[in-house]
């Protein structure tokens, strides 16, 4: 991927956005002007609500808690 084209599409890459051709139905990532399946002009990404948005939260076990050990002089 030459560097231009590679700043140029970093935002769609890291927002994973993609578009489905309206002629074949196939999925295309990251979006182009023509379709590689059936080369046929694209209508470009659409605006609008965007997709469901995933989340990741991973919950562990609390550390169990010890008592104070009494200490001293003996």
């Amino acid at each position: 991927m030459a560097v231009p084209n590679l700043w140029r599409t970093k935002k769609q890459r890291y927002r994973l956005q993609a578009e489905v051709c309206p002629t074949c139905t196939q999925a295309v990532f990251p979006p182009r002007e023509i379709c590689p399946h059936c080369h046929q002009p694209m209508q470009g990404v659409q605006a609008g609500s965007p997709g469901p948005e995933y989340g990741f939260t991973m919950l562990l076990p609390l550390p169990q808690a010890t008592a104070p050990v009494a200490g001293g002089d003996d």
